[in-house]
């Protein structure tokens, strides 16, 4: 007869009585079916763990030691049973998160991770700031669990996504340049300049964005330099290698010798997607994206 989990308890329970009847009582079992299972443990473990007579129970040495052991098995069978529930409802668990700069100046990160991890303390999350394009790659190779990042025209199979966030974009500019002296530049007036965008301008709404910026002035916008983050892309700006399109919420870094400026017709949109796999089976992971599905419908994003 194998030891099962039910055997300690049996034993434990009259360890701690004393008295059969009612320990029997205490495990909702009759008094001799409750004598009938330590019989057989003992028979199993060929070992005498309790003395009986009509006035005493008493437990032998090798019957002190077992429940010392048999004790200590029963806590961490709870716990084992604990940690695969909590597993089971996303309780515990790790998360990888992915952001670009823009999420992180929009909000969107410090507003979700705080009460998510809240909810959940057990469970690990990692965030880490990577461009749209690597964000896509690790996500489809499973080295990154979701992501927050610019809608591509196109999302590779597999990948689901959400939009979090809409926000008008703005005009970064060099603190000297000729249109800082206003509020807001109409988009004709950047006719001349030259532009900074993204490496990965083709993967992004960025560039789509400063095509309309263009089309709403009447020109083609002249590309210059690349940058692979937004972040990169501002400093650029300061140091005078051209201005850049770039969401409102960029306006929050402090970079010295950058100064942003809103266009006149605050028509063009910048979005932010919230990406993840569509066959996701970590139970931790779904709680997320549920938080954060719940938090969208709830929340008002900068223009939507």
């Amino acid at each position: 007869m194998p030891i099962e989990l039910r055997h300690l308890r049996y034993f434990v329970a009259v360890a701690e009585e004393l008295h059969f009847s009612r320990a029997a009582e205490r495990l909702h079992i009759s008094p001799p079916s409750l004598t009938q299972q330590i019989q057989n443990l003992e028979r199993e473990l060929s070992a005498r763990l309790l003395l009986r007579t009509k006035r005493y129970v008493k437990l032998t040495d090798a019957g002190t030691r077992f429940l010392e052991e048999a004790r200590a098995t029963l806590q961490q069978a709870h716990r084992a049973e604990l940690m695969a529930r909590r597993a089971g409802r996303g309780e515990v668990g790790g998360i990888e998160i992915g952001f670009i700069t823009s999420a992180a100046c929009h909000g969107v990160l410090t507003e979700t991770l705080p009460i998510h991890r809240r909810n959940f303390p057990l469970v690990s999350i990692s965030i880490r700031r990577m461009e749209t394009a690597r964000q896509l790659e690790q996500l489809s190779e499973g080295r990154l669990d979701v992501g927050f990042l610019r809608p591509p025209p196109r999302y590779p199979v597999g990948i689901l996504a959400l939009i979090v966030a809409r926000q008008p974009v703005v005009i970064a500019l060099p603190k000297d340049h000729r249109l800082a002296k206003f509020n807001a530049v109409p988009s004709k007036s950047l006719v001349d300049e030259t532009f900074v965008v993204a490496t990965f301008e083709s993967a992004i709404d960025l560039y789509q964005q400063t095509a309309a910026v263009g089309e709403q002035g009447g020109f083609v916008p002249r590309i210059g330099e690349r940058a692979p983050d937004q972040f990169t892309i501002t400093t650029m700006v300061a140091a005078g290698f051209g201005i850049a399109v770039v969401p409102e919420s960029l306006a929050r870094i402090q970079i010295p010798g950058v100064i942003f400026r809103p266009l006149t017709r605050q028509s063009i949109r910048a979005e932010l997607a919230f990406a993840y796999r569509r066959d996701e089976r970590s139970p931790a992971v779904k709680a997320f994206i549920q938080h954060v599905r719940t938090w969208s419908a709830q929340s008002r994003h900068g223009g939507d």
